[in-house]
């Protein structure tokens, strides 16, 4: 879901699509809408804090929180706090970002694709450490804060769930080794917003993304079934999720190919929130 709606709409649709029973709502971590930089826009870790407060159930996440704006301590310490606000309901999403609208209007300096996958490696390792020990040693070139510690632990144990956002190899054995869930989405790596896969195409990258997820996690001495794995529905920004019968036969396809869970975007023209709600009515019992 995007935060471009003034607050009232945006709680009114994820009360509704908690009521509809969705499992988790998803919010993306940016300064501006990076495609409409006129958009009305919310700042995403204030807006999941106050939905932790405003629901009961669905689960709330961002997808994902960017390292170019998050500093990984922080990034741990604000997970753990809405996950106590919400009751153990947080899904902590990280992604290696680069967006150049983020970096133009915070004054940040943008990094190399090297350096932002460097970056991505030791944020997820020192999250990972903070929201499950309390504790890190990391020592990293980019963030060197070994002693750092948390405390309360979150609600939520071994730890908040942690969702890599990747594309590229490098960034799926990340996944692979400490994430708890991975997420994809039909983009070729290094590829641009908008330039969507479709068709078999699709199909092939995501069969070949899954054969290196596979290999990592039994480099790493892991179940692969124990790596969650999700995937963005692009298209469905601006044409909605379709109708019940065609997405239920899109989930059948990509679950074919090993993906477990399916995100789907609110959609931005007004028109299409009835698919939404009969996928919702009508699609999501025969999941």
């Amino acid at each position: 879901m995007l935060p471009n709606r003034p607050w009232p709409i945006l709680l009114d649709r994820v009360r509704r699509a908690e009521t509809m029973g969705f499992g988790c709502v998803w919010f993306p971590d940016h300064f501006v809408n990076g495609l409409r930089v006129q958009d009305d826009w919310f700042e995403a870790w204030t807006l999941l804090g106050a939905l932790a407060t405003s629901t009961d159930r669905i689960r709330l996440g961002t997808l994902v929180s960017s390292i170019t704006l998050r500093n990984p301590s922080l990034l741990a310490r604000a997970a753990t706090t809405l996950d106590h606000l919400s009751g153990g309901r947080i899904e902590l999403g990280i992604g290696a970002a680069g967006s150049s609208t983020d970096h133009a209007m915070t004054g940040i300096p943008r990094r190399s694709g090297q350096e932002r996958a460097e970056r991505l490696e030791e944020t997820v390792s020192i999250v990972r450490d903070l929201l499950t020990d309390g504790r890190t040693e990391a020592d990293g070139p980019h963030y060197p804060v070994a002693g750092a510690e948390l405390r309360p632990a979150p609600v939520q144990r071994p730890r908040v769930p942690i969702t890599v956002g990747a594309l590229s190899r490098r960034s799926i054995r990340l996944a692979a080794r400490l994430g708890d869930a991975w997420n994809t989405q039909p983009m070729a790596s290094g590829g641009r917003f908008g330039d969507v896969l479709n068709g078999e195409e699709e199909l092939s990258v995501i069969r070949e993304r899954m054969r290196v997820a596979d290999a990592a996690c039994e480099e790493a001495g892991r179940d692969p079934a124990s790596l969650r794995r999700s995937y963005l529905l692009l298209g469905t920004y601006r044409r909605g999720p379709g109708a019940p019968d065609d997405f239920l036969r899109r989930a059948e396809t990509l679950a074919e190919v090993g993906i477990g869970e399916l995100i789907v975007y609110w959609p931005d023209v007004e028109d299409r929130e009835v698919d939404l709600v009969r996928i919702g009515e009508e699609t999501l019992p025969r999941l």
